[in-house]
């Protein structure tokens, strides 16, 4: 044999030589040389399960996610009882697009290795990243269960406990992480979020403050810290916090709305509204596909337009106002509301034709989401359109609930709503919620003042408590008969004043130019703006602000003293 014969290597003995020149390559930093060796390794011999596992990592890691697929499955082939394959599919399916089979690749994970704590938490992930928050709660407790300390399941866990509107326990869970690491920043921002969500803000700040301490440049804790500050009415900080936040991450919606939110209550519409549109990249509040182009301001003569409600019926009455103006351009102009608002908004000038939300649309050349008009507009403070009543009741209603109504009597007839809609299946919206609300028994202070007459004007589970109001206050409640805010709006015009939280019935009462006293919650909403007790986009509104969060007594009794 020549001198110059080639020595001959086992293959297996060759590929675990790969392999190993892989994983130097890998801890060396050089990912893509990395996963070459580990592919040179799989084909001398398939059955290595291990480079086919780091293979896929790497692969999913690098963004190759169907890459990634591949090489897991092909390893599947010869070892479908290896965990750890299962476990490099899972993520790599569901960064592919398939979250149901890759959920269920981290399930057969589990089943496969019941008593690693790891894959109970790599499951809980995704089912928390999949919106599934209950399920995902399961999987961190299996997954704590195992390791107490575990500390990034009691991080996550917190998480979902917040998505699932339990913010006690989700602070409880943050404490518990704090407890084991006290530096962790995860675990500082989730003290911030729970306390954010009952109402502490200075405390949920200081918590994001700590987790800055650890991360300085985390574009999410910079945005929620700007959040709490907001709710302190902050404003320039705020604004600064999600400013640098947005520079961080552009690309990022929840960043970026969040700049929209302190931006609109600083009073900056046209750069606020224009980040607004940012709603529609956020998991909760899709753009809906019509298959045509959404209007942005652009001339529209000739064309029709349909406008649709996309949020609550408090935001439609306020910006319906902008309808008859986009007729003004020359559009033809269909709008699709709740039901509940078809009748009152049918007169509306320029409107061609009002649609129930879930009946067949028109035909229509272009579509424009309510709450994006005031973009497409420009509008700024000094141009929001303020030309009151813009909605007005039937007549013939008006006069049918003059005669179900007690008389007056030389009296003021005061309208009363001291709750909104509690939305127990929006976690985030329900908190906001117990902020704005108030139960009847707190108006206690408006009870007995000579001259004054209480008609309710709440609707849902709150209105149960007319049965027991304040002692000395005598209260009318017409709501049993109501059947939408057509009726709502013809037993205003009867009233001479409405006092309400934030709610749909305070925009009613401002639409229609109807005096209107608005209860609004410490951390009030965008809208209202900051120290101001008016409102531009309603000249008879009057804010009686929430002075400390929790605590109606004060703003309560100035509002008995003005009354």
């Amino acid at each position: 044999m020549s001198a110059l014969a080639t020595l001959s290597i086992p293959p297996d003995e060759a590929a675990r030589a790969l392999f190993q020149h892989g994983e130097a390559l890998r801890q060396g930093g050089d990912a893509e040389a990395a996963i070459a060796a580990y592919a040179a390794a799989s084909r001398l011999s398939p059955t290595l399960i291990g480079a086919a596992i780091n293979r896929a990592l790497l692969l999913h890691q690098r963004g190759r996610h169907e890459e990634a697929v591949a090489v897991a499955r092909a390893g599947l082939a010869f070892a479908p009882h290896e965990p750890k394959l299962h476990a490099a599919l899972g993520p790599a399916l569901i960064a592919a697009g398939d979250f149901l089979a890759g959920v269920a690749a981290l399930h057969e994970v589990v089943r496969l290795a019941p008593a690693s704590a790891i894959a109970w938490f790599n499951l809980g992930v995704a089912l928390a990243e999949g919106r599934q928050p209950a399920i995902a709660e399961t999987a961190f407790r299996e997954a704590l269960r195992r390791d107490p300390a575990m500390v990034p399941a009691h991080v996550a866990l917190a998480g979902v406990l917040r998505d699932l509107g339990q913010p006690e326990r989700a602070l409880e869970l943050a404490r518990a992480a704090l407890a084991v690491a006290p530096d962790c920043a995860a675990a500082h921002v989730n003290r911030g979020n729970a306390l954010h969500d009952l109402g502490d803000f200075a405390a949920a700040a200081a918590s994001y403050r700590r987790a800055l301490e650890h991360t300085p440049d985390d574009p999410s804790t910079l945005c929620n810290l700007g959040t709490s500050l907001l709710a302190l009415g902050e404003i320039r900080a705020a604004l600064d916090l999600h400013s640098a936040a947005a520079a961080r991450a552009a690309a990022a919606p929840r960043i970026r709305f969040g700049l929209a939110l302190a931006l609109l209550t600083a009073g900056h519409l046209v750069e606020g509204f224009a980040e607004y549109e940012e709603r529609f990249r956020l998991p909760e509040t899709p753009r809906r596909d019509f298959g045509r182009p959404q209007w942005r301001g652009e001339a529209i003569a000739w064309r029709s337009i349909l406008l649709h409600a996309e949020q609550g019926y408090g935001d439609t009455l306020q910006f319906i106002r902008y309808a008859p103006m986009v007729a003004a351009l020359g559009a033809r102009v269909a709008v699709e509301v709740p039901a509940a608002l078809t009748r009152l908004v049918s007169g509306l000038p320029g409107v061609a034709a009002v649609i129930a939300a879930g009946e067949t649309l028109p035909a229509f050349d272009l579509h424009c989401p309510l709450l994006s008009l005031p973009f497409a507009f420009g509008t700024t403070l000094e141009t929001i359109p303020a030309e009151i009543p813009y909605l007005t009741p039937d007549p013939a209603l008006v006069a049918h609930w003059g005669g179900r109504l007690p008389p007056a009597e030389g009296d003021l007839r005061v309208g009363l709503v001291w709750a909104g809609d509690a939305r127990p299946n929006q976690p985030l919206a329900h908190q906001t919620d117990r902020r704005r609300s108030l139960r009847l028994a707190e108006f206690s202070p408006l009870a007995g003042l000579p001259g004054v007459r209480f008609i309710s004007l709440q609707k849902g589970p709150p209105a149960a408590q007319v049965a027991e109001p304040p002692a000395g206050m005598t209260i009318f409640d017409p709501m049993a008969e109501v059947t939408d805010f057509a009726d709502t709006a013809a037993i205003i015009a009867h009233l001479d004043l409405v006092i309400a939280v934030d709610t749909a019935v305070a925009h009613l009462a401002g639409a229609m130019g109807k005096p209107i006293w608005l209860l609004s919650r410490f951390d009030g909403c965008w809208r209202w703006l900051t120290a101001r007790t008016d409102s531009p986009w309603y000249p008879s509104l009057r804010l009686y602000r929430q002075e400390t969060p929790g605590n109606w007594r004060p703003t309560i009794a100035q509002l008995a003293a003005d009354l």
